[in-house]
This record gives C-alpha cells, sequence and structure tokens, in this order.
C-alpha cells in the first residue's frame, strides 16, 4: 500500500502498533493526557487502562483561583483511574506529586491499591499539614526495586521489610526511637542505592548496616545530627557523597571497595578549644574512612572546616590511592589546601571547580607544589 492510498484512507498507523510499543509512547505523557486518548477510538478506550506506568502530576490539574478544587479534582481523578484500571494489568511505576495536602486515607487506599498490582517503582512527593504515616500495604509489598518518598512535614514507617528493593530515596524522614533501630536497613537484603535527605535525626546513635550497599547520599542541611553519632558498616561501598554539618561522632569503617568521596562540610560556630578539639576528632574520624578513594572531592567549605578543627591539619591521614583532588572552591584556605595536597602523595589530578576563584598566582603555586 503505497503513501497516496493511506492518506487517502485515513490510515491509522499508530493505533495498528503493537500495545507494548504504545505503552512506551504514553510512559512519556502525563497521565490526565494519557487518559485523554481513550476518546480517540474503540481500541484507545481501553489502552489507557492498562498502561504501566502511573504518573500522577499537580501542575496537570493547577487552578489559581482554588487549591481546595484543584486538590479535590486531583484525588477524584487518581480514584477514577485506579476504579477503572484493567485488573489484570500490573503496574510498574506509580509516582504521585501533588504540592496540596491530600485525604490520607485516600492516598493510603492508592498505595494499596498498586502493591497489590506487583508495582516495582513508586514515588511519592507530598505536602501534607500532618506527619504521614505510611500504610503497613507498603511496607511488605514483596516486588518494590525502587522506593523514593519526601513528605512535609514529615514521614514515619512502621516496620518494614523489603525482599528485592534496590534504591531506597527518603526526604524528611523522623529517625526516632519509637520507630527506628539499627536493623532498619538490613531489612533491604539486596540495597545498593540509599538516599536520605534533610531527614530528622533523633536518636543518639544512627546506625546504617549494609552488606550490598554500593552508594550512599547523605544531605542535611538543619543541625540534628550534631548530637547523634554516625555509625556505618557497609564493606561494599563504592560511592559516598556527604553534604550536611559534623555529627557528634563518625563510626565508619575504612571500606577498600569505596572508590569516590564527595565531602561537603557546612560551617558552623564552634566557640571553645574543647570544641574545636571534639570537632577536629569526629571530622578525622570521617576522613579516615576515606582513605582507599581513587577520587576525593571538597568544598571550599569543607576546607574552612578543616582549618578551624584544633590541630586537624598537622594531623590528616595519608591517602595512599587517591589518585584526583577536586577543590569546589569560592573563597579557599591556602593552609588547608596545602595540608591536603601533602597528605595525597599520589595525586595524579588536580582539579579547581572555580566558582569565584580568580587568583592565578595561587593556582600556580598549588600546581608547582604538587608537581614537587
Amino acid at each position: 500500500m503505497d503513501l497516496n492510498h493511506r492518506k487517502a484512507t485515513g490510515e491509522d498507523r499508530i493505533s495498528n502498533l503493537p500495545e507494548s510499543l504504545i505503552h512506551h509512547i504514553l510512559a512519556f505523557l502525563e497521565f490526565k493526557h494519557v487518559a485523554q486518548t481513550r476518546v480517540l477510538s474503540k481500541r484507545w478506550s481501553y489502552i489507557w487502562t492498562s498502561v504501566p506506568i502511573l504518573d500522577f502530576v499537580e501542575r496537570a490539574f493547577y487552578d489559581p483561583d482554588s487549591s481546595h478544587l484543584q486538590a479535590h479534582q486531583f484525588m477524584d481523578f487518581v480514584d477514577g483511574t485506579l476504579l477503572g484500571r484493567d485488573k489484570m494489568s500490573d503496574i510498574h511505576k506509580f509516582s504521585l506529586t501533588q504540592l496540596n495536602p491530600l485525604n490520607e486515607y485516600r492516598v493510603s487506599s492508592w498505595i494499596t491499591n498498586v502493591t497489590k498490582r506487583n508495582v516495582q517503582e513508586l514515588i511519592l512527593s507530598l505536602s501534607q499539614e500532618d506527619p504521614f504515616i505510611v500504610p503497613m500495604s507498603l511496607c511488605t509489598c514483596v516486588s518494590l526495586i525502587s522506593l523514593e518518598i519526601g513528605v512535609t512535614p514529615s514521614i514515619r514507617f512502621p516496620k518494614f521489610s523489603f525482599s528485592k528493593l534496590k534504591r531506597l530515596v527518603l526526604k524528611g524522614f523522623q529517625f526516632s526511637n519509637e520507630c527506628w533501630n539499627e536493623k532498619f536497613f538490613s531489612e533491604c537484603p539486596v540495597l545498593e542505592y540509599l538516599i536520605l535527605e534533610q531527614c530528622t535525626y533523633g536518636v543518639r546513635n544512627f546506625y546504617i548496616s549494609s552488606g550490598t550497599l554500593k552508594l550512599l547520599d547523605i544531605y542535611q542541611w538543619e543541625d540534628s545530627l550534631r548530637n547523634c553519632a554516625l555509625k556505618l558498616h557497609a564493606p561494599n561501598l563504592v560511592y559516598l557523597n556527604y553534604r550536611g554539618r559534623v555529627a557528634r561522632e563518625f563510626v565508619l569503617p575504612n571500606s577498600p571497595k569505596l572508590v569516590d568521596a564527595n565531602v561537603y562540610f557546612f560551617e558552623e560556630h564552634v566557640a571553645t578549644r574543647e570544641q574545636r578539639i571534639s570537632y577536629g576528632t569526629s571530622i578525622s574520624q570521617f576522613l579516615r574512612a576515606l582513605t582507599h578513594v581513587k577520587r576525593l572531592a571538597v568544598s571550599d567549605a569543607t576546607l574552612e572546616v578543616l582549618s578551624f578543627a584544633d590541630n586537624l591539619l598537622e594531623n590528616l591521614p595519608t591517602f595512599y590511592n587517591t589518585k584526583q583532588l577536586v577543590v569546589t572552591v569560592g573563597e579557599i584556605d591556602d593552609k588547608a589546601v596545602i595540608a591536603l595536597l601533602k597528605a595525597i602523595p599520589n595525586l595524579e589530578s588536580l582539579i579547581f571547580d572555580m566558582a569565584s576563584f580568580t587568583d592565578l598566582s595561587t593556582l600556580q603555586a598549588y600546581h608547582h607544589l604538587l608537581s614537587n
């Protein structure tokens, strides 16, 4: 059949594609627009009910004049979608993003619904009026591979066990004695990626224990780790990214498989000499766990922290395996950089990621020191 004939007959070539390929195409759309395809033809009237990726985003229902109406319409749409869904079709990914508070009971019912459909990836980003308690149906979901939850003001988990979970992202999670202990992450026997962002650590000792963990990313702007000891047991860790305040204590055994570490300590006021000594001890504990890395990245704030911690620059550990040092700079401390370079005897590459670094004579001096 030639092109002119297809034009003349109005042949719908997209509708004749295999259902799996149509599902792949629809995966690039927000789900509100996916649902609108049901009016195209008889075949399309049911294809949308079996799409494996459900992405519910609030902007598709944006009404600047009435946030209450927006949230109400949003919840009705999600309810209707899950109710009308093909009962035999699994859900591979369920994503829910909403800035207006939603009814907690309805959200929990949606989560329970998708966990019965062998969901593999779940993303939940909500702004609620009260702490959100994750339903037990999610905590025992055996099909889940990737879980990302961020809820304002906070979220809480009952005890959970994820036998297949490889990626876990927690944003705004409250770690407290009531809902957390040192076996928390060990209940994920194949976990490889763990990201903790702006969580609250209401415990004296915070343990991360996982024999399968490969990537750990901790971002903590608030000061809740200052009175907490961070203890890590992850012998197969490859990548570590730490952006936060200095914890009361770091118990981080040296991991021989650790290849890449990024350290961004935030500056804070340390008044007395005793505080500076304690501060320096904690940082030293952290740095000694990184001596096997091949690539080390530090921020200008980290260099500042190294400088005012008591006697730390004179007692840095030696990074024998480190080949590349990346310094993210604004205003940097020369003494800290020089001390760090001396602690990396086999360095091959020094990179300044410059935001406002323009002192070329200082930069040349660093290269000269490196070459010698």
